[in-house]
């Protein structure tokens, strides 16, 4: 097996994504790591025992783009990123609304950094 790891832009990943899709990857997981700053996506996608990793950077105030209009199971993937860690993903197939596995009164965005103000290190 091999892996291989490529890297796109929000604005360029849905071109890549249907890219591998054409050229007949699966869609395995999406992960999702908070950096602080921004989120990193890992799309890992998979062909004859060899997987791509796709990473893209998603600022925290923006919405990423869904991939569920070429994967359609990434729904499920991007609802639980969307509840869990609070990252905007717009066009979701279906769109679960918070609703996956978050009850009412839950913290929302649980895995989801708390990002605190800059302090001077004289301070």
């Amino acid at each position: 097996m091999s892996i291989n790891k490529i890297t796109s832009t929000p604005e360029e990943m849905l071109n890549v994504i249907e890219q591998y899709y054409n050229d007949g990857y699966r869609l395995v997981t999406a992960t999702c790591i908070d950096e602080g700053e921004v989120f990193r996506l890992v799309y890992s996608l998979d062909k004859d025992l060899t997987m791509v990793n796709l990473e893209v950077a998603a600022p925290r105030e923006k919405f990423l783009p869904s991939i569920s209009a070429i994967y359609t199971c990434a729904f499920l993937v991007e609802n639980e990123i969307q509840e869990l860690f609070g990252l905007k993903i717009e066009n979701i197939a279906l769109d679960l609304g918070g609703k996956l596995y978050m009850a009412d009164g839950v913290k929302e965005a649980p895995m989801a950094r708390e990002l605190k103000p800059a302090v001077r290190g004289d301070e």
